[in-house]
């Protein structure tokens, strides 16, 4: 992904009692590549300093000038076709394509914050001339327990269940993975990190491409199935790689897999 070092990474130490102040993200990272998609954003909700008091912040858009379609991400860039990224306080949530998804606020502290709304391509490099942002103000009825550190007995890994190597793949797969030593967590996406938690990525061909690897990333999940779509992807011998990811979309956690299969 190709993110500005305070849009993403790697948090520099800042919780209040066990929350994130979402706002941290310090990181030794390349330069952002973006692009100019041609959208036009407009945000429908949260409205500007609403109080939120539930444990998610409900958010929609308008995007005009540009096609959402999230089975092509992680392949070659098309014209006027990608996805959006959310972020919250300048930290990645997730690529989406709905128009309207809900926010948690699992581990973010109460008070002033401002959700960011960004096109971006194929690839993940975001237009950041389209870019539209809302504040809103967190204001609890009955605050989550925040998530806190875990241990384990072993180190953190990643298998592939299937598809098994070799395979011949046609159209789409469910590409199922099994973690150990680690607990999956999407209400976690761009929180500071929390020992133990994270979730996993799904890349194809390589791990090299775009800001951490992400420029070939085809989503993101925190259940153990992620639905593989074939569509920007040639027939041919490919690799489908699963990855650990922090929270913040860094592959610190070190553990991978991949397996060969053939698509049609």
């Amino acid at each position: 992904m190709h993110l500005k070092t305070s849009r993403v990474a790697v948090p520099v130490a800042a919780t209040v009692v066990g929350l994130t102040t979402v706002a941290l993200a310090v990181a030794a990272a390349p330069p952002a590549m973006t692009v100019d998609t041609g959208a036009k954003v407009r945000i429908l909700a949260p409205t500007p300093q609403t109080t939120v008091r539930g444990n998610a912040v409900s958010s929609a858009v308008s995007i005009t000038n540009f096609r959402l379609n999230c089975a092509l991400a992680g392949t070659a860039n098309r014209k006027g076709v990608g996805h959006y990224h959310i972020e919250l306080d300048h930290s990645l949530i997730n690529m989406f394509c709905s128009k309207r998804t809900p926010i948690s606020m699992l581990n973010v502290a109460p008070g002033k914050h401002t959700l960011l709304f960004l096109p971006a391509a194929n690839d993940h490099a975001e237009d950041k001339k389209a870019e539209k942002k809302v504040s809103f103000v967190y204001k609890p009825s009955q605050p989550l327990t925040p998530a806190t550190p875990l241990s384990f007995p072993g180190k953190p890994s990643i298998r592939i269940v299937s598809p098994k190597n070799g395979a011949t793949v046609h159209g789409g797969f469910d590409f199922t993975v099994a973690a150990t030593n680690f607990r999956l967590s999407c209400a976690l996406y761009g929180k500071a990190n929390v020992r133990g938690y994270g979730h996993w990525h799904a890349n194809v061909d390589t791990t090299k491409l775009g800001m951490m690897g992400m420029g070939t990333m085809l989503g993101m999940s925190c259940a153990k199935t992620f639905h593989v779509s074939l569509a920007g992807i040639k027939p041919g011998k490919h690799r489908f790689i699963a990855i650990l990811e922090d929270n913040t979309h860094a592959p610190t956690i070190g553990a991978q897999a991949a397996v060969s299969v053939t698509v049609r």
